[in-house]
This record gives C-alpha cells, structure tokens and sequence, in this order.
C-alpha cells in the first residue's frame, strides 16, 4: 500500500510531503522557485511543516509542487490528490483505523469492501447487463442508487466501466468516458443543470445509439420519470430494462449498519441495532424497513456515531449524542453554521443557495460546480472566506469536493437540515429568478455583451422586482449587476425615444390644429403629417402598455386584484400581445383578494355556519370581523382588541352566536358575536401555564377544548357561555401541543403535539377522558388536524399529510399519506364535501388534494410571501379563506380554472362535439368533466397500465378512444358520463403509443407510436376493434396523426422532420413536406381542410397549404422551446400552440400567411403538452406537465367581465400613477362591476 493511502491528518500529509522533498533533494525555497506562482515560500513551509493545507482553489498549484519533487506518474498524483481531499474532509480530531460509514457521500468503487445490503439488487443487476441494451436504475432520492452503480455494479462487472454525471454539458462528458460499461449516475442533471434542449436531445439520442453495441446503465431519480417519458429512446428501457431500486428490507438494512463495523473490529452495543430499525421503520408493515430517502439520514447517523465514538465501539449514548436518525444531520450542519461569524453565516447561505438547482415545477436538486463557478459572483477579497467556509462543511461531509468539482454531499440535506430547507422555501420563486439572471448574464458575456441577449419586458421587470428586494443573502453577484443595469440601461433608452416621440406628437397636434385655417394644398399636407404623428403615438401607447401588462403579470401572484385590473387598463390603452394575454391569464389562475388589515402574522380564519361572516385573529393581538355575503368581497365589520401578546386561535360555535379566542397570555375568551360590528367578551377562561394555540367547540357546543404549548387539554363546558367550566385536564403529552379537533358524533378529540404521535381521546364522558391508542406514522412533530365524518387529516413537520380511518378510534388505521409539500404542513381542513382537502405549510404554498383519487397530484396554490398558517373552507366550498405570517388574509376563488386530480403529467385532452364534456389523460388514468358550467369532475376512468397519451371523442361524444404507451387501445360508453363502460380494449402490440385519431365518420380510429408506422383500426363494432390497414414511410417514430374534417385526407408527422399526406380511402401517399428541424409533434386541419398547422421541436409552428407542401405558407416563431401542439378555432381565424416553455400562444389568422401574435398565456408550473379550442370557440383548455389542466377565456371581452366581478379592491389614484404616471385616473372596473355593467374598454 502507498504511503499517502495511510495519510488522515494535516500533520502526516505535512510529514509525508516533506520526505517526498527531501527524496528529491530540494529545498522549500528551490520549491518555490520553480513551481514559479506567486506564492510565498512561507506558505509551501506550513504546507510541509503540517501548519496547513492546500486550499480547494490551489489544487494546480498542489500539482505542480508534486511535480517538482518528482511525482511524475498521474496514477500517484491522483494517490496523493486523494490524500489531501481526505484529510480536508476530516481535519482534527479523528477516529483510529478505517471508515466504516459513509456518511452523506455515497460509496465510491474504492469503497466495495464497506459496502452491504444490497448484495441481491447487485447481482440481479449485472445479471441483465450480458447483452448491449439501455437499462434504467429508478428510485426515489436517497434510495443508494449511485451507491449501488458505484460500489455494487461496477466491481462485479468485472469489465472496464465509465461511470460519469451529464452535467451542464452531457455531450461533452459523454464523449470523455470510455468503457465496455457506460453508467450515467444522476441522469436527472439532464433535465435540471443541461439548459439546452437540443443539446438533452442529442445526449439521449446518443445513449441508444451507444446501446446498440454497448450496456448503457442509466439511474434516475423516480420524481423526473415524467420527463423521462417524453423521450421515445428511453421509453422501451421502461417497459423492459428498468429496475426499481426501493427501500431495504430489514436483513438488509441490518446488514448495512453491522457489516461495517465488524470489518472494522467495531463492536456495536446490544440494542443499538433494534433501536435504530425501529426509528426508521415505516408506518405500514409490508416487509420494508425503512421510508424512501431515509438511507442517507442512517448512513449519517452512523458516520457521526463513529465520529463522536472515537472507533471504539457504539453505543445508544452516541447515538442520542448526535440526535438519533432524524436530527444527526441537521445537528451536524447547524454545529458547523452556528461556528461562523454572521458575515460567514451569510457567505454560507449563498454558497448553498448556488449548489442548488431550484426550478418552479421539480423537487429542488444539487448542482455539481467546478469551483470557480461557485467563487464567480464573489468580489476576490470574500472568495477565501468562502473557500474556507466551504472547508468546514467539507469537514462533516456535507458538502463534497471531488478533485474539481464541489457538491452537496445528497440532496437528503436540502430537506433534513431546517435552515437550508427554509432558506429554499423562503423565496422559491426568487431563486429560479437568480438562477436564470445569472446564467442570462454569463451567456451575455460569453457572447460578447450582445444587447440582443438583454433582457427587455416582462422578464426585465420580473428580475428587477427580484433584485431589489433580494436582500444581502440572496443579491445578484457583479456579472448579474451588470447585467441587470445594462438591460435597464437599454430599455430606459428605448422607452426615452418612445417620450420624445410622445412630445413631438404633443406639439405636432397643435401645429395641425392651426394648420386647418389655411389652404387646401397645406391641409393635404397636414393630413400626411398627421399620420406620421399617429403612427407615433401608437408606438408610444404600445410600448406603455407592454410595459404595465408586464407588471401586471410580475405582480399577479402578490396582489391580484390590482395585477387583473393593470392588465385591464394596459389591453384599454392600447391592445397588444402582452396586454391579451395578462388580460386573458388572469380568470384561467388561481385566483385571492388579499387582505391587509392585520399588523402581524394571521394564525386563525373561521367561517361562521351560514358563511356570512370571517373571524381571523393576528399576532397583533386583534379579532376581526368580516361581512363575506358577497363571498370574494369581505366588507370590515370590526376590530377588537383581544390580547395584547398576540392572539394564535379562533372558531365559531355550531349556531354562530359565539366565537372562542386564545393566545400568548394564556387565556381563552368566550365573544358573543351577534352583532358582529360589536363583539362582547363574555368570559375569560385561564388554566394553562403557557400560551394557548388552539380552540375548538364540540359539534352541540357544549363543550371548548383549548390546547396549550403546556402540553395540557382543557375541556370547558360553555352551555352558559357567561360562566364556563372547566370539565377535566387531558395530560400525557410529551411536548407543548399544536392544534385540537372534535369528531363530528363530538365522542373523540384529536390532539396533536410535537411529538410523532396523534394523541386521541375518548370523551363520551367529559369528565372522565379516556386515553386510547396514539396514531403513529408521522416522522416529525405533528402540526395540525382535522375531521369528516369519521376520517382524521393530520399535518407534520415531516412535510407530509396523512389520513386516518376513525370508524373504530381505538384501532385507528392508516389510510393514505400525501407528500408533495416542501417543508413543514401546518393548517389542514376539509371541503364541506369531503371530496378535498386544503392543507398550508411552511412552504409558502396552499395545496389542494382530490380525495376521490388518493393518488392524485395536488393543485397548487402560490401569492403568500411566507409560511400559510391557517386555511378554512367557506360553507358552500366555493371560497378558502387562508392567512399567514406575511400578515394578510387571502379570499380564493375556487371556481375551479385550474383543473386538478391527475396523476403526474397530463399527455392529451379532447372536447366532446357538443362542448360538455372534456377528457384529459395523465398517468394511467382519464378524468371526464362536465365543462358546461363550472367545471366539475364526472368520473376517473381507471385500467391503463401506463400513461396515456391520446384520447378522441366520437358518435357526437358518447364514444371515448384512448391509447398509452404500453400499446393499449381503449373504446368506453359515455352514453352516461357519469357511469362510463368498458367497451373493449385491444392490446395493440405496437410499441408505445403517441398519437391517436378517429375519423369524423367515427368508423375508424388511426394510431401511431415508436415503430415508424401508422395503423388504422375499423371501430365501426366498437366492441370487436379490427386492424385493417398499416400505412408506411416515416423513417421514425410517429408522433402526429390527424383526419381532415371531411374525413377523405390523413396527416402524420414525427421524428424524421416530415409530414406525410396520405389519402384515407387506401392509405395512398399524397406528398411529404419537409422544412421543420425537429420532430413533428403536432398535426391540426382548419375547418376548410386545406390549411394544415404542425408544431415542431425546432421551436416553430408551421402553416401548409395542403394542396402544395412545398414551402409553408408562414413560420411562426414566438416559444422559447419545442412546440408540441397545435389547434384552429372553429371560425379557422385563430391558431392555439402550446409548447414546452410553459406557455400556450394566440395566433391572428385573418391573413394565414401573415400570421402575428396575439396573446402568450401565462400560469402554466411545466410543459404546456396539449390544447384544444372548446367547440363554440370561447374557451382554450390545455393540460400540462404540472398535473393539471387549464381553461382560458379566449375573448378579452368576456375575460374583462370576469376580472371586474372579481377583482377586489379596486386601483387607488396611488397605484394608478405609480403604474401609469402620465395617464389621467380612469379605473378599467367601474364601481358598479358586480352588479354586471361592462367594464370600460
């Protein structure tokens, strides 16, 4: 063994570096002079001396002082590079002998000897890599897949492997690896740190083109297998190579923790093992051991035990020492972070915030960054700090340098540790903000400061916005500075042209004016002078009204009412693309009047029974009363003072007569609210030790429960609410208690703690509780909870909602838990329906969960600027009402714009003829919706096996075809929506279906996929679905398929770049176009059927006269990424695209062959995937790869009219002229909207 292997302190690297010196016969001066840097000699004397290390930036340096003291082998430098990173990563104190654990870091292929448990996924593994063929590694975060290809895989290949990271650039690391293996770790980094799409694109395809004659081993994390499956190549990988690596089984897990130490002669104390298997161990009983991404938090426990053991031997104490499985993490980040100094804090948060990959649509991930990327946006006197506190994270294996890469050690840090959880949930929307600045400012720099690549519109305003309120923790570092100001600097000057323009017209008009007094000849002269001054004008007024329909939309999700009423009054002052489509994205958001009354953070809000007034309660100590019989307009009724020290809790008796407050001061008080413009106190009710943080009335209201940060519950009898008391004392909680819920039969009380556990209570007899079994499955202390019927939704600080059955409460049962949340869930309620849930959190965000499909992604619901302490559904389920600690109390509007209940992406959608129903197929399941109206769900159709990708309508809608990508074809009854039949399914067996069509005769149904061909099938018998003919000539995968609508022509596309025209009768070939320079996603006929759209990956839609496909008639150009759907409006004069970039676009077609930009459409979390015009042509639906699907008013008209029945408060003067300074007072909503006059323009 090399010396340097046994190197583990800064002293014995100092040792061994100098006799390596020595050897050479060199002195450290010589050293220094001929390593020739500028560097002291000084500094060479402390490295050898073992005063000090190389610092992460000195590594070339390092190299080179190797070099001259006569290392010349790159197998040795890389021996002795792997010294000096190891003893960085554990300076000081050090256990004796080898490392056991891990910790965060993931195994490497040195590290086989220490690894264990998964001996069985290994070898069924590399059982399946005997043959060249792509195979899939999938599993969730922190399931030990780049443990298991590193350390597991790779030796027992016994053949040469390449194991890399894409990265930024994927083809360039691909085209570096050699290998009969090629293993790609984190394959996700395509989708996350790989910005170019073209570039994805070519890396996959250059993967299966590997495969062809090699073993291509890709592991993917199970949160971007959506993404995954937009890429033919990797979609026959999922169907026959993939393998799903899950949580351990207890032998398993066992193994991990006790092989290690007995190979390394570490004795484990009895019960140590059992301890720690039962704190991991799940909730259900299915023979796993543990929770998905729970392994990272055991091998850090551990590798902090043998820290802290000092490699003797590990005992429970140790254990406890360090926080046990759920807090060794976060004690070991917050030791480190809480030894910095406050400047460093922040250089800390900054450093993370930078290995961190935050987008709006995915689970935050870590980013791989040379160094020099990290230290890029900091001025050179701070980057040594940084270094150095990079240095002392490195120490504890929390972040990880890998020669000259730096990382977060696992992204189970960005959700174990507290502080950066929060500094991620804080401004999530900020981040994705700076990230994109940077890398816009590094791209401008790298293209010599072209102004073309400046920010300008609504991505200027947006980034402003961010900038100014960033703060000291989050500012752009000095490449975004310059940046941000020379975009400013250049609309400045474009909107200064535009006023002088303004001016000219000003004293051009008055010139006109006394020009009309003369002769004919000068008012011919005149008029023309005029047109040019008009032709001014309008520029003038189109650039100030892009300017506030930008605003608008960067103000859409803090302050509503007036975002919707500046898009109004941008769209009246001059009608542009930007105003129609802020003006026409607002009905189709989730949509809150905001109230800003409360001085401090709102922890209550409460409905009285017949939703006619809002209690909410603030940390200024207030109650306040609102009247919300218009339900989106609450109207103050009053303020009382309530407690001086801030009030936490709030409800209303069952009859509405009464409403209970607590708080900090330990009381609780009894109001009647009657009239409610002046609330009463009746009675004080005292008893706890400590604030109070929740009340709740028994459903007959006879009884008030009042928890208590005192770990107590006191139940009152309120029958006279003048003289309460106190019935009995609920003890035994461990810690201070969180919230309190009675069943509706008013026999069970809920308790929630912080603690793991559900506390319940038998209290038939209130003067006697009985305690009954806790419910236990949360991880984490438990923050809220609510009842329907006999189901308990409970919230915790483990970022996860879970459901119990109550039929029996001493056998309480898990039923479902929900996670999707990013941080700690601290109010929950039920719809009055029991169909959803509302649940907020820590996050920011509100979610809504479809409880008739507990599989179903949730809608999201962003505008709180900080954590959403408190939600409540109205009566009528129609309005929730939440408040938080950013002081305000939001009105929501659930008149369901946002269609939700998918199950991750949503592929396809499709209008009934008549325009009632839509479907919309996600994975594996199709919803029908009754769109009539307010759209309400009707069904879920269920039994595909994978996603579906297409769904038609036919025989005047009674008739559904889908298709998915395992090859199924499915025909249902929809003679009654409601009740849906299964008329036949057919496995086609032809590859994964992307694309499928009926014949407007409904006879026959056309389908296409992978296999480059296109299939038709007589459904005249839907019942016995009969393939009849196949049509061929694309040369790969069919993406498109479309009938003209007499039914006679047949349009394919796909990814050979071409369109093919067939005749339908026998699938004759009529002509191919070419000209697209990507894969043809999308095909749409006009109602004439002699124009055809096709949208593209090359970022176009196209528009074809289908009688000559020689050349498009126009290239529409607009979206920044792959178009994938295209669709005309019924009247021909509108075409919808909608594209990967998150947006759906309008498109004026009164002249096809000058084809210009109507409306971009905004809101949309993820790829916009499908849309289709609703067949009386005023709606726009589109389904998205953010689980939902969206409705959008296609009128401006009828989009205002809503805007103005909604929007609440209206725009004072003040917000007028900060947004329109030059522009008289003239509200776009007149005072009246509600009562249904139009609105001005």
């Amino acid at each position: 063994m090399q010396e340097q292997s046994l190197i583990t302190t800064r002293e014995e690297f100092g040792q061994a570096l100098t006799r390596l010196r020595e050897s050479a016969g060199v002195s450290v001066r010589q050293v220094a002079a001929k390593v020739g840097a500028d560097i002291a000699p000084s500094t060479l004397g402390d490295w050898f001396a073992g005063r000090g290390l190389p610092s992460l930036s000195s590594r070339d340096l390092l190299v080179e002082v190797l070099r001259v003291c006569g290392v010349s082998d790159d197998a040795a430098v890389e021996q002795w590079l792997n010294a000096w990173h190891r003893v960085r990563r554990a300076p000081g104190r050090r256990p004796a002998g080898p490392e056991p654990y891990r910790g965060l870091a993931a195994f490497e292929t040195e590290h086989a000897e220490w690894f264990f448990g998964r001996e069985a996924l290994t070898a069924q593994l590399v059982a399946g890599l005997t043959e060249p063929g792509l195979r899939l590694v999938v599993g969730a975060s922190g399931s030990g897949k780049s443990s298991l290809l590193r350390a597991g895989v790779v030796p027992a290949l016994g053949r040469s492997a390449a194991v890399f990271t894409p990265g930024p650039h994927p083809m360039a690391a691909l085209a570096r690896q050699r290998g009969e293996v090629l293993i790609v770790d984190q394959f996700e980094e395509v989708f996350t740190v790989c910005e170019d799409q073209d570039e994805r694109t070519r890396f996959v395809a250059a993967l299966s083109e590997a495969a062809e004659r090699a073993v291509v081993v890709a592991g993917l994390r199970a949160d971007f297998y959506g993404q995954a499956m937009r890429h033919p190549e990797l979609l026959a990988a999922m169907r026959s190579g993939q393998l799903v690596v899950g949580p351990m089984r207890e032998e398993e897990l066992r193994a991990a923790v006790v092989e290690p130490a007995r190979k390394a002669g570490i004795e484990i104390e009895n019960g140590l093992v059992e301890l720690l298997l039962r704190e991991v161990a799940p909730a259900r009983a299915d023979g796993e051991a543990h929770e998905a991404g729970t392994l990272p938090l055991v091998s850090h426990a551990l590798y902090a035990m043998w820290r802290e053991s000092q490699g003797r031997r590990l005992t429970i104490a140790d254990y406890r020492k360090v926080g046990g499985i759920g807090t060794a993490v976060a004690d070991s980040a917050e030791k480190v972070y809480l030894g910095l100094s406050e400047h460093r804090q922040e250089l800390a948060r900054r450093l993370f915030l930078t290995l961190v990959h935050v987008a709006s649509d995915t689970a935050a991930t870590r980013r791989s960054m040379t160094l020099a990327e990290v230290l890029a946006d900091h001025d050179p006197a701070v980057a040594a700090e940084a270094e150095d506190v990079l240095d002392r994270f490195v120490a504890e294996r929390l972040i990880t340098v890998d020669l000259d890469k730096v990382q977060i050690s696992h992204e189970a840090l960005l959700t174990a540790w507290p502080r950066l959880a929060g500094w991620l949930e804080s401004d999530r929307a900020g981040l994705v903000v700076g990230r994109d600045l940077a890398e816009a400012a590094a791209r401008w720099a790298q293209e010599g400061h072209d102004p073309g690549a400046l920010y300008r519109g609504s991505r200027l305003a947006v980034a402003r916005l961010w900038a100014e309120g960033a703060g000291p923790h989050a500012a752009p570092g000095p490449q975004a500075r310059k940046f941000l100001a020379a975009s400013v600097e250049r609309q400045e000057a474009e909107a200064a042209a535009q006023r002088r323009g303004t001016r000219r017209l000003r004293r051009l008009v008055a010139v006109l004016a006394a020009l009309l007094l003369l002769t004919t000849a000068a008012v011919v002269v005149a008029v023309r002078g005029q047109r040019a001054i008009i032709d001014q004008r309008n520029t003038a007024l189109s650039a100030l009204s892009g300017k506030v329909a930008n605003e608008s939309v960067a103000l859409r999700a803090g302050n509503p009412a007036l975002a919707a009423q500046l898009a109004l009054a941008a769209q009246r002052l001059r009608p542009s693309t930007e105003s129609r489509g802020a003006v026409l994205s607002t009905p189709a958001n989730p949509y809150a009047n905001v109230l800003n009354a409360h001085a401090g953070a709102v922890y209550a809000v409460n409905y009285s029974p017949d939703g006619s007034r809002l209690a909410t309660v603030a940390l200024d100590g207030t109650l306040r009363m609102w009247d919300v019989s218009d339900p989106l307009r609450p109207a103050a009724l009053s303020s009382v003072a309530g407690d001086a020290k801030g009030l936490a809790a709030a409800a209303f008796a069952p009859r509405g007569e009464l409403v209970a407050t607590a708080g900090n001061d330990n009381t609780a008080d009894l109001w009647d609210v009657r009239d409610p413009r002046h609330p009463v106190v009746l009675a004080t009710m005292g008893g706890h030790s400590m604030g109070i943080i929740g009340v709740a009335f028994s459903p007959d209201g006879t009884m008030l429960a009042t928890a208590s940060y005192d770990a107590t519950t006191l139940l009152w009898n309120v029958t006279n609410p003048r003289k309460p008391y106190l019935l009995s004392t609920l003890k035994g909680a461990p810690k201070g208690l969180s919230d309190v819920a009675f069943s509706p039969d008013g026999r069970t009380l809920a308790v929630t703690a912080f603690s793991n556990d559900v506390m319940l209570w038998d209290i038939a007899d209130s003067r006697h509780p009985e305690r009954l079994p806790d419910l236990r499955g949360h991880t984490k202390a438990v923050l809220a909870a609510a009842f329907h019927g006999d189901t308990l939704a409970t919230g915790g600080f483990d970022n996860t909602v879970r459901l119990w059955d109550l039929r029996d409460p001493r056998h309480g049962r898990h039923l479902a838990t929900f996670s999707g949340h990013e941080n700690g869930v601290v109010a929950i309620d039920f719809s009055p329906d029991g169909r959803s849930l509302a649940t907020g959190s820590y996050d920011r965000t509100i979610r809504l969960w479809d409880l008739t499909d507990l599989h179903a992604d949730p809608i999201v619901m962003t505008g709180h600027s900080n954590t959403v302490y408190t939600v409540r559904y109205s009566p009528s389920g129609r309005v929730l009402a939440s408040g938080g600690r950013d002081d305000t109390v939001r009105v929501w509007d659930l008149g369901r714009p946002v269609l939700g209940g998918h199950r991750g992406t949503v592929y396809t959608l499709a209008y009934s003829p008549d325009g009632r129903l839509l479907a919309t197929g996600s994975h594996p399941v199709i919803k029908i919706w009754d769109v009539s109206g307010d759209p309400r769900p009707l069904a879920t159709l269920t039994g595909h096996a994978n996603g579906v990708t297409a769904v038609a309508f036919a025989r005047g809608g009674t008739l559904l075809a889908s298709a998915d990508l395992d090859s199924s074809i499915r025909l249902w009854d929809l003679t009654d929506p409601v009740r849906p039949r299964l008329l036949s399914e057919t496995a086609a067996g032809i590859g994964n279906i992307f694309a499928a069509a009926i014949s407007p005769d409904g006879r026959s149904l056309v389908v296409a996929g992978e296999q480059f061909d296109v299939y038709v099938w007589d459904i005249s018998d839907p019942g016995h679905p009969v393939r009849r003919a196949v049509a061929k000539g694309h040369e790969d995968a069919v993406n498109a398929v479309a009938f003209s609508p007499d039914g006679r022509l047949l349009a394919t596309g796909g990814g050979d770049r071409t369109i093919r025209l067939w005749r339908t009768a026998d699938l004759a070939p009529l002509g191919v176009a070419g000209g697209h320079g990507g894969t043809v996603y999308f095909l749409a006929f006009d109602r004439t059927g002699t124009l055809l759209a096709s949208g593209s990956g090359d970022r176009t839609a196209r528009l074809w006269n289908v009688r000559s496909l020689d050349r498009p008639i126009a290239v529409l150009r607009g979206h920044a990424d792959s178009v994938q759907s295209v669709a005309f409006s019924r009247d021909g004069r509108t075409l919808a695209t909608a594209s990967d970039d998150r947006t759906a676009m309008l498109w004026d077609l009164a002249d096809p062959a000058r084809a210009t930009p109507l409306a971009t459409l905004t809101g949309h979390l993820g790829q916009v995937n499908k849309a289709a015009f609703s067949p009386d042509g005023t709606t726009l639906a589109t389904v998205s790869g953010d689980s939902t699907a969206r409705l959008w008013p296609v009128d401006p008209g009828a989009a205002a009219r809503r805007i103005c029945a909604l929007a609440f408060p209206p725009i004072t003067p003040a917000e007028w002229h900060q947004y329109l300074p030059d522009v008289p007072y003239d509200p776009p909503c007149p005072a009246d909207a509600a009562t249904g006059r139009a609105p001005a323009g």
